[in-house]
This record gives structure tokens, C-alpha cells and sequence, in this order.
């Protein structure tokens, strides 16, 4: 997707989705603070709000306590996912499923907003600057080649800027509001290393949430169960499990396909372990209940690994900027001279763009599953050392990819208990902000009109 590398250590920040960005940030638990502020990237609103005075109001698609969403909010936020989808390769459902969704997440937004509002939260220029120039630096990209990036996406650079400046309020809204009040115990650390002693699976799920307001009355259950039931249904009859996500899912992911990524059992809420234990690959499960509502999952894939190891990857590239075919075309000549018996080196040095690398001949860190772009790990996969990779691209250029070593570690006692109280950490904070996002939904005065 990029030269490399939006990326964690931690694989299942890959959950947090794919943006106009790339991956999650480079330099796991230190960088937590990137990761959250590029999820589920939205074009930012206009004139959301009937405070801001600046622009002509149109249609009115939602009151949001003293705010409205314009029709306008929504018609740019469905070329947005249009145009994400198109880079993905993902599939949306049909434009009515899809405006739904979107007017949806973009109320979500608004009473984010304002949540902010009151508690006094703002960001400052300078630090969407930094933030910009992170994600830039963390894809071996300079904050130029960012932007042309983005732009030959199709991404408006002050859109982007815009939602930055979102996604860092969200982030100091949850710090504020949910994560001051999580604390994970050594006893809960103990117990998961317990619980993951040796061999671990590992679980790659989608996901359906159909939400329940917290005081729901009998009316509401049923109509929940009822739909519910008719998402089993739309299952049933082959419709894909991504494309019925994206369009009935009450979800974070949901315009994401309901992907949640990799997770361990003790990574995922208690009340779902019981069915993930028991699924089969491609098995769809029966709607489960929790406090926020009923959630439908299937098993995409599951793998087994040894969690006090872990395999690392050494290997080199050349990059070059750009996924036209004339830069393809370029990359090939540069692969033929390798094979001619050019240096690798020597070409990465010369013409490689990935500013991070190519004084170094190219070496890249490094690496274990995860931490690097799915096109890249699974070209590094298919080498055996000193083996050279065919041209491929990710979302920001193409690369050629040399393996050079495989090693495994073994994680001592400290990263082991770093990584679990991680873990812990982030399942928490994952479930206390879908509450608190409920919360605010149910307090809040919401009026969709047609």
C-alpha cells in the first residue's frame, strides 16, 4: 500500500484499517498515539455545524442536539469512500445502504465534536503539522511526496488535513474520557501469558454489530433480533460477508467490510471467545449478545504461532514513486540490470526514492508479520535468501525486493509482559469507547430527515 510503511509491532493494529495514509505507524507502543488519530478516515465536514456561520446552509440531513449534518457532508463523504474503496479493491454496497452508513458515522462524528466542545479539547495547527510530517516520515515518504501521493489518489490535501485535525480531537477526547480510567494489573498480565503460554491461535474476523440503545424496551429488541435475522438471511442466500458489513453494520469497521484483523482470544471481548473457539474458516455465527447490541461474526482465516518467538525478515528494495505504468516500466529495467549482474546496492543508492533506505543500499530494518505492507511481506514470503522478487506495487509505487535473511527470536520477559499489557490495553479501551459512544447517542437529541 505505501513504500512501506504506516506500521506496527504489534500486528492487530492492522484492525485499525487502511487509509489514504497507509498502515499503522512504525515503532509500536511509542507510536500509539499516530495509529488512532488516522482511523476510519472521513473528508472532513464542511458546515456540519450550525455554529460555524460560514457557509450556505442546504438540505438539513440530521439534527444533532444544536448542530445539523448537510446533505452536502454526505455527498462528499460517499466520493470519499468511492474513491477508498477504488484503491483497496473494496467492494460498498448500493449508494441508499451506503448513505445510511455514512450519515451515520458523520452524526457520530458531531457528537464527537461536541463532546469536545464542552470539555474544552481543541488541536492546534502545529500539531497536525507534526502529525502530517509523522505519517510522511513512517511511509518513507517527505511531507511533497506525501501530498502528491494523496493527490494521486484522488485525496484533497486539506481534505486529509482536515480529517488529521478530527482524528487528533477523537484521540484526546478517548485519552480524556475513556483511556485515564483503564489500568491493567499484574495478575491480568499473568493470567494472559498463562492463557497464551506456547502455542497461540490466532483468529482473523468480521464483524456485524447491530446496535441496542442501552435502555432499550421490548419493542426495540425485537425490531434489533428481527434485523438480525435478516442479515443472517442476506449470509444464507451468498451475499459477501464485507459487502453486508458495509452496508447494515452499526460497527466502527463497518465501511471497512466489519474486517477486525488478527486477534487472540484473550485480545477479543469475553463474550465473543466462546463461538470464535468453536468456529470453522468461512463459519458465520449466530447473533451474540452484549451490552451495546448484537453482533454477527465470521472466521476469515486462523493460524497457530509459537507467541514466545518471533520470525523476522531481513531484506532490501528498490522504490520508485508513482503507480503508472511508465514507472513500472522503469522499475523492470531496473530489475533486468540487477539480474544482468548490476549491485543491488549500487541501484538502490542511484534510483530508489525510499528516502529511509537507499543510502543504505536499500536494507530495510528488520521486520516481523505485520510491521510492513501485505504486498511487501508476501513478496518477501515467496523468497528464499538471495532471491529476487518480481516488480510489484503497493499503493504508492512500485518496488523490486531482494530477501537477504530469516530469523527467529525468542521475546524475553519484559517485551512478553509489554506486549501483553498492550494487548490488554487496547481491548479495553476498545470496548469502553464503543460504550461511551453509545452513551453519547443515547443522551443525545437526533432527528434524521429524508
Amino acid at each position: 500500500m505505501t513504500t512501506g510503511f504506516i506500521h506496527p509491532a504489534p500486528e492487530r493494529w492492522h484492525r485499525i484499517g487502511r487509509i489514504a495514509a497507509g498502515y499503522c505507524a512504525r515503532g509500536a507502543f511509542t507510536r500509539a498515539a499516530v495509529l488512532l488519530v488516522v482511523i476510519a478516515l472521513l473528508p472532513a465536514s464542511q458546515g456540519v455545524s450550525a455554529r460555524s456561520g460560514d457557509r450556505t446552509l442546504d438540505d438539513i440531513r440530521a439534527v444533532v442536539n444544536e448542530s445539523v449534518v448537510l446533505g452536502s457532508d454526505v455527498r462528499d463523504a460517499m466520493t470519499f469512500f468511492r474513491q477508498q474503496a477504488r484503491s483497496n479493491g473494496q467492494s460498498l454496497p448500493d449508494d441508499s445502504a451506503l448513505v445510511r452508513t455514512v450519515l451515520d458515522e458523520l452524526i457520530n462524528r458531531e457528537l464527537r465534536e461536541q463532546a469536545a466542545a464542552r470539555a474544552g479539547i481543541a488541536v492546534d495547527p502545529g500539531a497536525i503539522n507534526r502529525a502530517i510530517d509523522d505519517i510522511a516520515r513512517d511511509n518513507n515518504l517527505s511531507t511533497l511526496q506525501f501530498r502528491d501521493a494523496l493527490a494521486a489518489q484522488g485525496i484533497s490535501y486539506e481534505a486529509f488535513r482536515e480529517n488529521l485535525s478530527n482524528q487528533l480531537l477523537m484521540q484526546r477526547l478517548v485519552e480524556r474520557e475513556v483511556q485515564n480510567r483503564i489500568h491493567i494489573s499484574g495478575q491480568e498480565i499473568d493470567d494472559f501469558l498463562a492463557a497464551n503460554d506456547a502455542q497461540q491461535q490466532r483468529y482473523r474476523l468480521g464483524h456485524i454489530l447491530v446496535a441496542v440503545p442501552s435502555a432499550a424496551d421490548d419493542a426495540e429488541l425485537e425490531a434489533a433480533n428481527q434485523r438480525a435475522e435478516r442479515i443472517l438471511e442476506r449470509l444464507d442466500n451468498g451475499d459477501a460477508f464485507a459487502e453486508v458489513a458495509a452496508a447494515e453494520s452499526d460497527g466502527t469497521r463497518a465501511l471497512q467490510g466489519g474486517d477486525l484483523g488478527w486477534r487472540t482470544l484473550p485480545e477479543l471481548p469475553e463474550f465473543l471467545v466462546p463461538a470464535v473457539s468453536e468456529m470453522a474458516v468461512g463459519d458465520v455465527s449466530e447473533p451474540l449478545r452484549s451490552s451495546n447490541g448484537l453482533h454477527i461474526v465470521t472466521l476469515v482465516d486462523q493460524e497457530s504461532r509459537n507467541t514466545g518467538e518471533a520470525e523476522e525478515t531481513l531484506a532490501r528494495h528498490v522504490f520508485l514513486a508513482g503507480t503508472d505504468a511508465s514507472t513500472g516500466k522503469r522499475m523492470r529495467e531496473l530489475r533486468e540490470r540487477i539480474v544482468a549482474g548490476a549491485d543491488f546496492a549500487d541501484i538502490a543508492r542511484e534510483f530508489s526514492e525510499d528516502p529511509n533506505s537507499a543510502d543504505e543500499g536499500g536494507e530495510l530494518p528488520w521486520f516481523r508479520r505485520g510491521e510492513m505492507p501485505e504486498e511487501l511481506e508476501a513478496a518477501a514470503a515467496s523468497l528464499d535468501a538471495g532471491e529476487l522478487s518480481p516488480v510489484f506495487r503497493t499503493r504508492f509505487g512500485w518496488h523490486v525486493l531482494e530477501l537477504i535473511d530469516r530469523r527467529r527470536n525468542t521475546l524475553d520477559e519484559r517485551e512478553l509482559r509489554e506486549r501483553a499489557r498492550f494487548a490488554l490495553r487496547q481491548r479495553k479501551i476498545e470496548q469502553e469507547t464503543i460504550r461511551w459512544q453509545q452513551q453519547l447517542r443515547d443522551e443525545a437529541y437526533i432527528e434524521i430527515r429524508s
